[in-house]
This record gives C-alpha cells, structure tokens and sequence, in this order.
C-alpha cells in the first residue's frame, strides 16, 4: 500500500463520485465502488442563506463509480446514478435513474514530490427534471460540467496523502456557473486501515436573484452553494475488496437541504 500504484487506491477509494485526487490509477487497472447515501432533513437552506423548518425530506442515492487506467497518464471516469431517491413527508415520494457523469483526467507533471493533474468533466441530463412536480427531481435537467485542477503529494514516505483541487463548474440552462474546490488529506495508520479528513464545496459566481426562478430547491437549483466536511474511514477486507464509510456535515449552505449525510461503499480493485 506504500508504492505509487497502492497511494493512488488510497485516493480513488476515499474519493467522492466527482474525482480521485491527481494521482493516475496506472494502465489496465480497475476501480469500482458501489455506494449507498442517505440524507434525513426537516431545514431548508434559503437562497439568501436563512434557513427554514420544512416538512420531513428524506434523501437516498445509490451509485456505481469506476475508474479505468488507460495508459499511465490517463485515467477514464464513470458514475453511474442508480438511484435518486426523494421523499418529503406529506408530499410524494419519487424515485428513478439521476444525470450520468463521465470524467477524463491526465497527469500533467511533476514538481519534486508534488503531482499535477487536470480532468474534464461531463454530466448528461438522464435524470427527471420534473419528478415530484419539479420539487423533488431526479436531475438537473440540462448539460453540466466541469474543468478541474489538482496538485498532491504523499507524506511520511507514502503513509498519508493530501491533495487540493480547483476547478470551474458549468452549468446550462440557465442556472449559475460556479466556483469549486476540495481538499483531501489522508493517513494509512494500519496495513488495512486508511483514515481521511475531506472538505470540498461549491460556490457560485452570482448569487443575485432572479426575476423567476428557475430549478428545484433541494440540491439541484440555480445558486446551490455549500461547503461540506467530514471523516472517512476504510477497511481492507482482503484480496480486491474494501469497504468506505463516510459522514458529511456542511455550512455556507443556500438553496439545498441541509442535514448530515451517511455514505457507505463498497470497493473493488484489480
């Protein structure tokens, strides 16, 4: 787990669906993890950033996220929504397929120990926009993506890792382009044990109001802003396998519900 080929399953594991760090997978190398999340809300982020009690809102998202090495510099993304499930108590339940989401990162260069890298990231709009009447959908109902920037290191002779991503969310159909960014810093305590400290958010360049909005208010709206923190933890089961726990809490919120997030996955690796 201390070479270059086992930091970089580190990171591919204690990554959220967006990316993976700067790190390559390595050529022919497979990551796949199948993940569960689940989000329990009675508070509504406003768009102006006060927060209102609304009714129960249950959320639960199931994805299958898989990174591919195509050559040692390049490395595929894919992440697959399964399930977009959304619940708010004495409305309607929905349930369906969310936006797909496909990513091509490359490895810049080097500088000394540190590791530079770039990914492109496109999101299509296979989720239901109008789910629940247009309250609780299962996508954002338009093309997105993003072009991000990262640069990491590992530490302590690969025991741990850090890494800091910047990047520029794009959004169609009229909803706001935004600013996002993330830091990641890890540590391998144990052969089978890796712990993780993660922030990661979105800000959107305009946050002014428009005349009509446009979009839902519970995650997938025009000037959605957050910043989310939190642990993970991840197990090594033995051979290709692992399982990853992680628990988000956020602040700086507007126009999304708000809550602590679960999130447990499993992972294989070859």
């Amino acid at each position: 787990m201390r070479s270059g080929v086992g930091l970089a399953a580190l990171l591919i594991l204690a990554a959220p669906p967006a990316g993976a760090g700067p790190w390559a997978v390595g050529k022919d190398r497979v990551y796949a993890k199948l993940s569960y999340q689940h989000l329990d809300s009675t508070t509504l982020a406003q768009p102006d950033g006060t927060q209102l009690a609304i009714p129960r809102y249950r959320q639960q998202n199931a994805d299958l996220f898989v990174a591919y090495g195509l050559s040692d510099t390049f490395t595929l993304f894919a992440n697959l929504p399964l399930l977009r499930s959304n619940d708010l108590e004495g409305f309607e339940s929905v349930s369906g397929f969310g936006d797909l989401r496909f990513a091509l990162q490359g490895q810049i260069g080097r500088f000394g120990a540190w590791v530079l890298a770039g990914r492109t990231v496109v999101q299509a709009p296979t989720g239901d926009e109008t789910a629940g009447q247009g309250v609780l959908p299962t996508g954002s109902g338009t093309w997105e993506g993003a072009a991000v920037g990262g640069i990491g290191r590992s530490v302590a002779r690969g025991r741990g890792f850090v890494f800091v991503e910047v990047g520029y969310q794009i959004r169609g159909g009229g909803l706001r382009d935004g600013f996002l960014y993330e830091v990641q810093v890890g540590w391998n305590p144990a052969p089978r044990v890796v712990l993780a400290a993660n922030v990661r958010g979105l800000e959107p360049y305009s946050k002014a109001p428009r005349d009509s909005p446009i979009g839902s208010p519970v995650g997938v709206s025009d000037r959605v802003t957050y910043t989310v923190y939190g642990p993970t933890l991840i197990l090594k089961l033995g051979g290709r396998w692992s399982v990853q726990l992680d628990v988000e809490g956020a602040f700086n919120e507007r126009n999304i519900a708000t809550g602590t997030m679960f999130r447990g996955g499993l992972v294989y690796q070859r």
